[in-house]
Order: structure tokens, then C-alpha cells, then sequence
């Protein structure tokens, strides 16, 4: 989910919540009879709200209510749900003078393939996704506790950068997040 899609969804978390509350604290402070809200139930013309579902704009106002609901709902729900996945990467070739269309999850894959050979990495995940509008190359590396940390970073950073020079200077990021295991975890075997 992108920042600014995350943000709407809280703001409009937020409202809806505290309309929620605000209603739900007007019901029970008018059950526990609270005078002042007593006095605002009293004010309310009672003909004229129950009149109200005989009105001819009434069922208008419930449709109109309805389709906008339904239309807000699915383009949220559509904003929520797209994928996050990156494009192919266009690559000037230096020695033709064409471009080479370049799969980032290929290369990302490549990228977890090759920090999978480091000594002490038991597993490894990849996927490259639009991570704040920059193509990012996510591995996430799972290794033993006792692995070297310093030398691990530094074959990371080879990694990154041999991944910028092949990019020829187009914006994609690589990420590498080492989870270790505990120490009195097992070493984890694929079957």
C-alpha cells in the first residue's frame, strides 16, 4: 500500500470512528438518562422525524446514499488492493547504442540467489515492488546468529552497487533485511 493511500485510509479510519463514538456515547448517555442530552431529545420535533421516511425526495436521498457508498467502498477497496509490482527497467546498451528491457523480479530473484551462497544464509525471499515511488528490490535474507554481520553488510553493498551499475543510472533501490534466527533455533531444512 502506497504512504498516501495509507494515510487516507486512517483518515477516513479516524472519522468514521469517531462518528461512531460520538453516536454511541449520544445513545448511552441518553439510556443512562444524562439530563442535557434528555434536554436535546426533547427538543426534537417528533411529527416532523417520523414524517420523514414519507417524504418524496426519502427514498431518493437512500439510493443516492447507497450507489455512493458502494462507488467510495470499491475505489477504495481498488486503491487498498493494487499491487505494488514495478515495470520493466529500459537499459541504454553502451556497445549498440539500444535499449535492453530489464525484469526487475528477475533480478531481484538473481540478487537473493546470489546472497543465498553467502556462508550462514539459510533462506532468502524476493520480490521487487514501488516501495514510496521508487523501484525497490526487497530481499529478505534469513541467516544463523553466528553469522559475520560486518562481512555479510559489505557483500550487500557489493550487491547493491554492482545492481546501480548495471542499471546504468536508472532510480531502483535494493534493500536487504537480515532476519537471524535465535540462537536455540534449529537450522531450518527444505523438503
Amino acid at each position: 500500500m502506497r504512504h498516501r493511500t495509507a494515510a487516507v485510509n486512517r483518515v477516513i479510519v479516524l472519522i468514521v470512528g469517531l462518528a461512531l463514538l460520538g453516536f454511541g456515547v449520544y445513545a448511552v448517555a441518553w439510556d443512562l438518562q444524562v439530563p442535557i442530552v434528555r434536554e436535546w431529545v426533547s427538543r426534537y420535533d417528533r411529527a416532523r422525524v417520523t414524517a420523514l421516511p414519507d417524504q418524496d425526495w426519502w427514498g431518493w436521498a437512500l439510493a443516492a446514499t447507497v450507489v455512493v457508498g458502494l462507488v467510495f467502498g470499491i475505489v477504495l477497496l481498488a486503491l487498498d488492493l493494487t499491487r505494488r509490482r514495478t515495470s520493466p527497467v529500459a537499459v541504454p546498451d553502451r556497445e549498440s547504442g539500444t535499449y535492453v528491457t530489464v525484469d526487475l523480479g528477475s533480478l531481484a530473484n538473481g540478487v537473493a540467489s546470489e546472497l543465498a551462497q553467502y556462508p550462514g544464509v539459510r533462506q532468502t525471499r524476493a520480490r521487487a515492488v514501488i516501495e514510496r515511488g521508487l523501484p525497490t528490490l526487497s530481499i529478505v535474507v534469513t541467516a544463523d546468529p553466528t553469522l559475520d554481520i560486518y562481512d555479510f553488510t559489505r557483500k550487500s553493498e557489493d550487491v547493491a552497487s554492482w545492481v546501480a551499475s548495471t542499471l546504468g543510472g536508472e532510480e531502483v533501490a535494493t534493500q536487504v533485511l537480515l532476519h537471524l534466527d535465535r540462537a536455540d533455533h534449529p537450522a531450518h531444512v527444505e523438503s
